[in-house]
């Protein structure tokens, strides 16, 4: 599974801070590890995780704006920024990218990686889910693709999906008004949103550690 997003959330505002984030494990992962969950439907026991940066770190003076910098005129990040943090500051928090190893109770695995300078059309979030008859593949463009193993055809399916994080805060909502009205169950309970945040604790510490996790969960 990949996720790349923009630089601008993590780097130049007050998301760079870790102290107030928890890093973009907690941050970003934290929604990917759940739905994950969600599809599987199998228990996490154990997690390892790597972070990096290698790319927003630098000697400039902490609590730098793009406009104040006297690189402004020839740095990729400060001309359309102006007012922003200077992202290769010495405050410039989080790791720009991270990758994890999630090991469910089956013995299967999952692979996940997230970054955080990759832009443009390069840039990619979804997943690819392998078995033996057939892969499948979805992004969230709305488009599936399934790759079938033993015969030559890949199947494609374009889904027009609501407003608001492809159309899941809509459907959440639906849902949390019937259980409210006593006319169905929860399809995303507290529990889930707990575990999966505590997978993300799990991959940070293991990250700062470089060691195994357990998920006693």
């Amino acid at each position: 599974m990949m996720k790349t997003l923009s630089h601008f959330v993590c780097f130049k505002g007050w998301y760079r801070d870790e102290g107030e984030t928890g890093g973009l494990f907690l941050q970003k992962a934290t929604h990917d590890f759940d739905y994950l969950n969600f599809i599987l439907q199998a228990k996490p026991t154990q997690i390892c995780a790597m972070t990096s940066k290698q790319v927003f770190k630098g000697n400039k003076p902490a609590g730098l704006k793009c406009a104040d910098c006297d690189e402004n005129d020839t740095c990729e990040e400060g001309q359309a920024w102006q007012w922003e943090s200077c992202c290769y500051a010495e405050d410039t928090g989080n790791e720009d990218s991270g990758s994890a190893l999630i090991r469910y109770e089956s013995g299967m695995h999952v692979s996940y990686s997230q970054n955080f300078f990759v832009r443009r059309k390069a840039g990619l979030r979804g997943a690819r889910l392998i078995g033996y008859k057939g892969t499948l593949e979805f992004d969230f463009s709305g488009k599936i693709r399934v790759f079938l193993h033993h015969k030559p055809r890949v199947d494609t399916y374009e889904l027009e999906a609501e407003n608001g994080h492809s159309g899941g805060d809509a459907a959440l909502a639906r849902n949390f008004i019937q259980v409210i009205r006593g006319e169905g169950r929860s399809i995303s309970s507290l529990n889930d949103g707990m575990l999966s945040a505590y997978m993300c604790l799990k991959a940070r510490e293991s990250a700062q550690t470089g060691s195994f996790q357990q998920l006693n969960w």
